[in-house]
């Protein structure tokens, strides 16, 4: 080693003790800062540094011999997603809405859906024209059942069958009765109970089976597929609405509701309306104990318990749009729509205004949405003071009732119709003991349908009057009394109305007896034909062939 460079590591190596001192002065405890005055006292307190010598550039980095080169880094491609396979399923037309939400709840599934509507599903898979086929008792993977009636004209006297005789019927046929699918049965038939068994009723037994068929190597696809399609061919959307016609709860029905008895009125047929989806009455009376009688023939005003007593009976829905709702004027009106509407009943045909008595109550059942307005159309007694029922309409600023002109009902319903799946009209009006529906009656009524409502429920008549089929409607225009203190005929009944988002599907009719103090029974089997004979007769009358 020479004198230069052991002279250059020395110096060096001053040089890195000297730092090495003033970092770790740094890190020591604070001492008074040095000063120029400090350095002139003791020169060597601050030692000369000697002048560095400057480093070599480093030499380039290079690798050992043995060691590889690190590949350059290239973007890797993202594969484009595989297209799902595709399935095609045929099933019946006019299954669209019940079907197409299924498929769109498996489309992520591992398969591609399409549906293919056509009238021969099994016909479609057999051409190749599909992969799966959805059928009515074909071979394949069980998909669900659904009901088939025993179709007769509505006015047939003919009730209930057998399950034997309906099979007998599917087999050989029969000149009055046709198995049709439930859902296509139209109100101008009936559908005969099967040992008792509506077809909307839970274990009833006569049934079409469907099954799902797969083309070879669908299977997977249709095993996935079957129980979700199961659900939806078997479910039935139905709204069962229940009807009665003249309620009055004053005279003995009040006297009983007075008395603490405030199931009385309903005690025999409440089991009827509390089955229904929805139960519709006309109460024909004021309610509370507020207001004075009107100048008219006849005044009825029911205890205020009244209103706990119809809901005690199965009601949901009460009408006020009648001639004797404000018989103790507009306080006594409100103060019943108040007291309804505590004891959980919604009330259709009167208001605080105008706008009140015209708007719809609208209740959902099994996803279906039905709106419900009321209307009262009568003439002007007949007898001094000869009161005109019409002068209680309500107006912009008074309490009232909804009158039924053709025009506003049907502008009401068209209304209504924009906010509902169906639209249900109760209607007073007709003449008092006559059997055929007035012009005025008729109108209304014919307004109601054409304008989009599936239903109208009539009383007034205190009689049993016929059913219309009418543009693809049903016009039930008289249900007589039902709960009511009052002469004239006893015999009456319950309408019974199953609708699905289409409109009525089928109607039925209950016979029933008004007993002496107004309270109704069930008819007895000597009762009830004689009662269905009645309307039978009135409804061929309305429907010539």
């Amino acid at each position: 080693m020479t004198h230069q460079t052991r002279q250059t590591i020395l110096l060096r190596r001053a040089w890195w003790g000297v730092l090495l001192l003033l970092l770790l002065a740094g890190c020591t405890p604070a001492g008074p800062e040095p000063t120029l005055e400090m350095a002139l006292i003791n020169p060597t307190a601050v030692p000369a540094l000697p002048t560095a010598t400057p480093l070599p550039p480093p030499a380039a980095a290079t690798l050992p011999p043995s060691a590889t080169p690190l590949p350059t880094a290239t973007a890797t491609p993202i594969p484009s997603p595989t297209p799902l396979p595709l399935v095609r399923l045929a099933y019946p037309a006019g299954w669209e809405a019940r079907l197409e939400p299924v498929l769109a709840t498996l489309q992520n599934s591992g398969w591609q859906w399409q549906g293919l509507p056509v009238s021969a599903p099994a016909g479609a898979l057999a051409a190749g024209q599909a992969d799966l086929a959805l059928d009515a008792g074909q071979e394949g993977l069980p998909a669900g059942a659904r009901p088939l009636a025993v179709a007769i004209p509505f006015t047939t006297p003919w009730e209930e069958t057998s399950l034997a005789k309906a099979q007998e019927i599917q087999t050989y046929g029969n000149s009055l009765a046709q198995i049709v699918p439930y859902d296509t049965l139209t109100p101008e038939r009936k559908a005969l109970r099967i040992d008792g068994l509506r077809p909307i009723d839970p274990g009833y037994p006569l049934q079409q089976p469907y099954a799902l068929a797969a083309a070879a190597g669908y299977e997977a696809a249709a095993a996935l597929l079957a129980p979700s399609l199961a659900e939806a061919v078997s479910r039935q959307a139905f709204v069962h609405i229940a009807a009665a016609g003249d309620i009055n709860l004053d005279r003995t029905l009040g006297q009983a509701i007075n008395n603490g008895r405030l199931e009385y009125p309903f005690a025999i047929v409440a089991p009827l309306f509390q089955a229904a989806d929805i139960a519709v009455g006309n109460l024909e009376c004021a309610l509370g104990d507020v207001g004075e009688p009107a100048d008219k023939s006849y005044t009825f005003r029911a205890p205020p318990a009244g209103a706990e007593a119809l809901a005690m009976g199965g009601f949901d829905v009460i009408t006020l749009a009648n001639n004797h709702a404000m018989d103790y004027g507009p306080e006594a009106l409100l103060q019943g729509l108040g007291l309804l509407h505590a004891a959980g009943l919604a009330t259709i045909g009167a208001g605080a205004d105008d706008a009140a008595a015209h708007q719809p109550a609208i209740l959902t059942s099994d996803g279906l949405r039905v709106a419900f307005l009321g209307y009262v159309h009568v003439p002007v007694e007949g007898r001094s003071p000869f009161f005109d029922t019409q002068t209680w309409s309500a107006t912009a600023s008074a309490p009232g009732l909804a009158w039924a002109d053709p025009a506003r009902v049907a502008s009401d319903v068209a209304a209504a119709r924009q906010q509902a799946d169906l639209v249900v009209v109760v209607l007073h009006s007709g003449y008092e003991y006559v059997p055929p529906p007035s012009e005025e009656q008729m109108a209304a009524a014919r307004a109601a349908i054409d304008a989009g409502a599936a239903l109208v429920i009539g009383h007034h008549a205190h009689i049993l009057q016929g059913i219309e089929f009418y543009n693809g409607g049903v016009i039930v225009y008289g249900l007589a009394n039902f709960a009511f203190t009052i002469d004239g005929p006893p015999e009456t009944a319950i309408l019974n109305a199953w609708l699905d988002k289409s409109g009525v599907r089928q109607i039925e009719l209950i016979p029933a007896v008004v007993q002496l103090g107004g309270q109704p029974r069930l008819a007895d089997p000597t009762e009830a034909p004689l009662i269905l004979d009645t309307i039978y007769r009135l409804t061929n009358s309305l429907n010539p062939r």
